[in-house]
């Protein structure tokens, strides 16, 4: 967890510049969208971004920074998965169908009206990505829209232009926005607390690299809006956060299933998806600009926390223990005539200690649980209801 994401552009004119030295060129705005999805069970971690970009006349280039390594695999377009279902009406929280298409872009409606144009985002052949050294911090990536994706976005209407994008977050970029906190005493308690700072920046500027700095801050966006959503599973619970969020709520499972798989799922990968999208919930930060206020930064902070280990893992692993010791004490007195030794109890017993304490079981039980919550209903079921 490190560093701002930047955006910023370049012209598609010189701005002119009077003689009193003030720019008075009009610069394109934006509102911008950010979903950091985010399930450890689900080994579920990246980032989607949208933007929707009012007078792209006025762009040649489109540059996003990232303070992490970012590969051409981790990069998806999300226009296709975006029409599945009631994609649209999600992503933009409105009643949107779509109006005509082509291979590169569809147009959208909303209340009979036309809405945004969506464009398709080919990360081969649309988008560069060039390293950014940082010194102190680690490299980071540029990523640019070239001037062939720019000149798409002007399609002779007046409607906004969207794009939205995927990274996943793997490798060096798997931290890029968290960072794990565990209680330095957890080897002595049964039970250890781990917390997870969260933490998403843009545009701040003492954050820059210098070798991006000018240009990020002369040829900024007029950002109109920010929506920031934060998806995490029900097991993490929110301890602090700033600013304070819009609005909480349960990720609705049918609307999200296909676009979380980013791809059309199938019937029988259906019940898979909408169980894990079920058990997520959405944090929501949102800030608007005013005449009075304009948004020259943004920046996000949430820490959650969840139990490292529970007292399930030491009552399996008690029994298991001394199930499995009991057996192959017999077995080893009667085959080889061995006994088993303190060493041999030793040796079991740092390794089930090992397992608690990196987290391995943590992360086990939170990927079982569900399960373990089913097969405990279903072995009880004659019980409650014989007692019915």
């Amino acid at each position: 967890m490190n560093g701002t994401l930047a955006i910023w552009y370049e012209p598609a004119l010189k701005p002119s510049v009077p003689s009193d030295g003030s720019t008075s060129a009009p610069r394109p705005e934006l509102e911008i969208h950010f979903n950091l999805w985010r399930d450890a069970a689900s080994t579920t971690n990246f980032l989607d971004v949208g933007l929707r970009i009012s007078k792209p006349e006025l762009l040649k280039r489109i540059y996003l920074y990232f303070p992490a390594p970012i590969e051409p695999s981790q990069i998806t377009d999300l226009s296709e998965v975006m029409k599945y279902a009631q994609t649209l009406d999600a992503v933009f929280n409105s009643v949107v169908s779509i109006d005509e298409q082509t291979d590169l872009r569809y147009t959208t409606i909303s209340d009979g009206s036309p809405f945004v144009t969506v464009h398709k985002v080919r990360p081969g052949t649309d988008i560069e990505l060039s390293p950014v050294a940082d010194d102190g911090k680690g490299p980071g990536c540029q990523l640019t829209f070239n001037d062939e994706m720019c000149k798409r976005l002007v399609t002779g209407d007046s409607q906004d232009q969207y794009m939205r994008l995927r990274i996943v977050l793997r490798g060096r970029s798997q931290a890029l926005f968290t960072e794990e906190l565990t209680a330095r005493d957890r080897i002595f308690v049964s039970s250890a607390h781990r917390l997870e700072l969260t933490e998403l920046r843009l545009n701040e500027h003492r954050s820059f690299p210098p070798s991006i700095a000018q240009n990020a801050q002369k040829n900024a966006f007029k950002i109109k809006r920010v929506h920031y959503f934060l998806i995490r599973e029900l097991g993490h619970a929110l301890v602090t956060q700033h600013p304070p969020l819009r609005k909480v709520r349960r990720l609705e499972a049918n609307l999200w299933a296909s676009y979380l798989r980013g791809r059309a799922v199938t019937d029988r990968e259906v019940p898979a998806e909408e169980k894990l999208a079920s058990r997520m919930v959405i944090y929501h930060w949102r800030a608007d600009a005013t005449t009075e206020s304009p948004i020259n930064d943004f920046t996000a902070f949430a820490s959650f926390q969840t139990n490292a280990t529970g007292l399930l893992f030491y009552l399996i692993a008690i029994t298991l223990l001394g199930a499995i010791g009991g057996a192959l004490s017999d077995w080893g007195e009667g085959q080889f005539g061995l006994k088993t030794s303190f060493w041999i109890w030793t040796v079991a017993l740092f390794v089930l200690w090992l397992l608690a304490w990196s987290g391995v079981w943590s992360r086990f039980e939170s990927a079982l649980g569900a399960s373990g919550k089913a097969l405990v209903r279903a072995v009880t079921y004659p019980f409650r209801s014989a007692a019915n």
